[in-house]
């Protein structure tokens, strides 16, 4: 799926260019890998990755297929963000070009938090939070919760 969103359409059409292509952290972050793989966009290659692990259009629905199960998702983020929204929109139609479902769901934030980011109840999430420059002042935003990472799992 990495393969099928251009970032720069992001980049430009929702940030209007004000910000750069980056992994997960950007290089003066203590939390920066650069061994973290940055994809390009290339729908031939994603094309090519799902048919090879047997992701087919079965039914000619433009949807992709495999064992009778649609490859589908949905994608949670806030309401009061309409940058988080718009992105969500942006991979929904990129996606589609490749045959993936993605479904948006746009929530309250305290519903979003409680309900799906705290229990992990999710498949995807748009969702930002900000690190401190020291590594000893943050624990990825989970001082309360069991040292595990991010509470998304990401990481």
């Amino acid at each position: 799926m990495a393969y099928a969103i251009d970032k720069s359409e992001i980049i430009n059409g929702v940030l209007l260019a004000w910000a750069r292509r980056q992994t997960a952290f950007p290089p003066q972050s203590w939390a920066f890998d650069p061994a973290v793989k940055d994809y390009d966009y290339n729908t031939d290659l994603a094309r090519q990755l799902l048919s090879e692990l047997g992701w087919k259009d079965e039914d000619g629905d433009g949807y992709l297929e495999k064992d009778g199960r649609k490859l589908a998702f949905t994608i949670l983020t806030n309401q009061g963000n309409k940058l988080r929204q718009l992105s969500a929109e942006i991979i929904q139609s990129q996606l589609k070009k490749i045959g993936i479902k993605a479904d948006i769901r746009v929530l309250e934030w305290s519903t979003f938090v409680h309900q799906f980011i705290d229990k992990k109840n999710f498949e995807a999430v748009i969702l930002g939070w900000s690190l401190s420059a020291t590594r000893t002042s943050t624990r990825y935003g989970t001082r309360n919760r069991p040292a595990t990472g991010s509470i998304t799992s990401f990481l």
